[in-house]
């Protein structure tokens, strides 16, 4: 399955939001100011595919969603189906139809309800979901760690699977703490030579590639002592003790995995790797939310770029706010959220602009008007760039005083001759 199109009405902050993808494979980006809606946006999506019974187990007052003094709210996603939904085991190939998911949030009295409209060709809610029978798609939030979140939430992942695979991008208390478990049972099945524990060396090949983690760093081994690594120095360190960024990208993928092989069951899923070919293309939705949390300049150009390298036939919705993210959209496509206030509107960015987001250097990006203006030189030095200009041209007019000598002079220093700023 992968998303057309995504229509989102009078949801939390949104009075009106449209995105529709030529072609869904591929990293298609979100970027929006601090309040703009990026994070209502996944999680609109999210709830879209997961479907009002599953959102049931979410516990959620549904008047926080509904945008304020609206009676309805609606989020529609037109789906294309999939042959490989059916799980055939051939290759895959695109429908032509659509599927409607469409979610409805109304206010009765001083009540929200959520309800959905089905379409006559299928309730899209209650297709075939699950282990062999496709249909992927997933969800995370900015807080991806392996600890810390609400146990609460874990029985989630046992009763209602398919809300698990979305949970975390719907609460700051949700942590993939199921995937350490999965891990290390992993490893025991290895141990005891019983094919699933086949699965733990194909992850590892995976997450090896020389291509993704930094400094060379490489999952060194699972067992009941924990997720162990080995750095670059040839230090061994627990998947614990890492870094953020490290934890937030690891937490995320090695879910991401556990996720498809639910779906997908673990041949289909590594069937293209023990062929020696480190791929897995296999169709679905991907949606992260602040994917660059945590991450280096340097992660955040290839993140992109690792994940539709190896997972080439997934759609990724991801939001950021950094352009660096952007460089991976040479296949996708890159939207605009714009901020409460900016007239600037919402929607995606083509030309020129996405031209500089993708192929130019960081000022390149910043020097659009996608981040707003000013942004690549700080207030302080605006202000002094400013009194350079002032004193310049009074010097052309008139003979500065000593004061003002001394203050061009130093200003001088501080900026090239030709770095000029507009009056």
């Amino acid at each position: 399955m992968y998303i057309k199109k995504v229509i989102i009405d009078d949801i939390r902050s949104l009075s009106e939001f449209r995105m529709e993808f030529e072609s869904p494979i591929g990293w298609h980006v979100l970027i929006g100011d601090n309040g703009a809606g990026k994070s209502t946006v996944i999680k609109a999506i999210a709830l879209a595919l997961v479907g009002p019974e599953e959102a049931l187990g979410l516990r959620i007052d549904w008047s926080d969603w509904l945008r304020h003094n609206k009676k309805v709210g609606r989020i529609r996603l037109d789906i294309l189906k999939h042959d490989c939904d059916k799980h055939t085991g051939r290759q895959a190939k695109l429908k032509k139809w659509l599927v409607a998911n469409i979610i409805l949030l109304k206010r009765i009295d001083k009540i929200v309800e959520l309800s959905s409209i089905k379409t006559p060709e299928v309730d899209p809610f209650k297709c075939n979901w699950g282990r062999g029978q496709g249909w992927f798609s997933a969800a995370y939030g900015p807080y991806r760690r392996f600890a810390g979140g609400n146990p609460e939430w874990t029985k989630v992942f046992y009763s209602q699977p398919k809300l698990g695979s979305h949970l975390s991008a719907f609460g700051e208390d949700v942590a993939l703490t199921e995937t350490i478990e999965w891990l290390v049972k992993l490893n025991y099945k290895l141990l005891e030579r019983k094919e699933s524990g086949e699965i733990l060396n194909d992850l590892k090949s995976l997450i090896n590639s020389q291509d993704f983690l930094p400094h060379n760093t490489k999952l060194l081994s699972v067992s009941s002592d924990g997720v162990i690594f080995e750095d670059g120095n040839g230090m061994k360190i627990s998947v614990n003790q890492l870094s953020d960024g490290y934890r937030s990208i690891l937490s995320m993928t090695f879910e991401l995995i556990r996720q498809l092989i639910r779906v997908y069951d673990e041949d289909k899923v590594f069937e293209n790797i023990r062929k020696g070919e480190m791929i897995i293309d296999l169709p679905g939705v991907v949606l992260i939310d602040e994917i660059d949390a945590h991450l280096h300049p340097t992660w955040q150009t290839r993140i992109g770029q690792w994940f539709t390298k190896y997972f080439p036939k997934i759609q990724f919705i991801v939001t950021t706010h950094s352009p660096l993210v952007c460089r991976a959209c040479e296949n996708g496509s890159i939207w605009r959220l714009a901020a409460p206030g900016i007239e600037l509107p919402s929607g995606k960015i083509v030309g020129a602009d996405r031209n500089s987001l993708i192929n130019g250097d960081v000022l390149d990006a910043y020097g659009t008007t996608i981040f707003g203006k000013g942004i690549t030189i700080a207030i302080e030095a605006v202000r002094k760039k400013e009194r350079l200009v002032v004193l310049g041209n009074k010097k052309r007019v008139v003979e500065l005083n000593t004061d003002e000598k001394d203050e061009l002079t130093h200003l001088q220093t501080l900026f090239p001759p030709d770095d000029t700023i507009e009056l």
